[in-house]
């Protein structure tokens, strides 16, 4: 056999042994329990979509407590804006993917909860520059019981065409939204 002929057999077994871990490596979620076959997502089009901040830790601070206990009165309620803002973006992101979501009714268990487990709201100067983070947790539940958990992340560099913390961070919750409906694109099917 000459050796052209080697190795392209070499790059066909190398390219059928690699498509599998290619398809997963592509999606922008972490899979961490789903349901079914078939899914619990399937056929669902809207949802209600409840945040929780309750275990957040920020920067290199175990709480966001322990963050904002650093801050004044202004960079908190600043944080406060960043975070509805953040919400939002998520929201908006899913939207932009075909989900139908509400924020959940104070009253009512919600159908998805989100989860941040991390987030570095970032800083941009002319001489140094930390990009904005978040990462997060996706739960679904149905008939009272988590049936779907994915976790995903996104960074959104600082640089002069994003100085701000607060675009940063709504351009990253949109990107996590995004990557959220994908999943639920994929649970469906489709």
């Amino acid at each position: 056999m000459t050796k052209t002929r080697l190795l392209r057999r070499f790059t066909l077994a190398l390219a059928i042994a690699a498509a599998p871990l290619a398809a997963t490596a592509c999606k922008p979620y972490s899979v961490v329990q789903q349901s079914g076959p078939p899914s619990a997502l399937k056929g669902v089009t809207s949802m209600t979509v409840g945040f929780d901040w309750s275990k957040v830790t920020v920067l290199d601070k175990a709480s966001e407590a322990e963050y904002l206990a650093e801050k004044t009165d202004e960079e908190k309620a600043d944080f406060a804006k960043i975070k509805q803002e953040t919400d939002a973006a998520i929201l908006e992101g899913m939207r932009d993917r075909g989900v139908n979501v509400a924020p959940a009714p104070a009253e009512g268990a919600p159908d998805l909860v989100i989860a941040y487990i991390h987030v570095t709201t970032g800083i941009y100067t002319p001489v140094y520059s930390v990009p904005s983070k978040i990462e997060a947790r996706f739960s679904w539940q149905k008939d009272g019981k988590v049936s779907d958990i994915i976790d995903t992340k996104a960074m959104v560099g600082a640089s002069l065409t994003t100085p701000s913390d607060h675009q940063r961070m709504e351009m990253a919750g949109r990107n996590i939204g995004k990557a959220a409906a994908k999943f639920v694109e994929d649970s469906q099917g489709k």
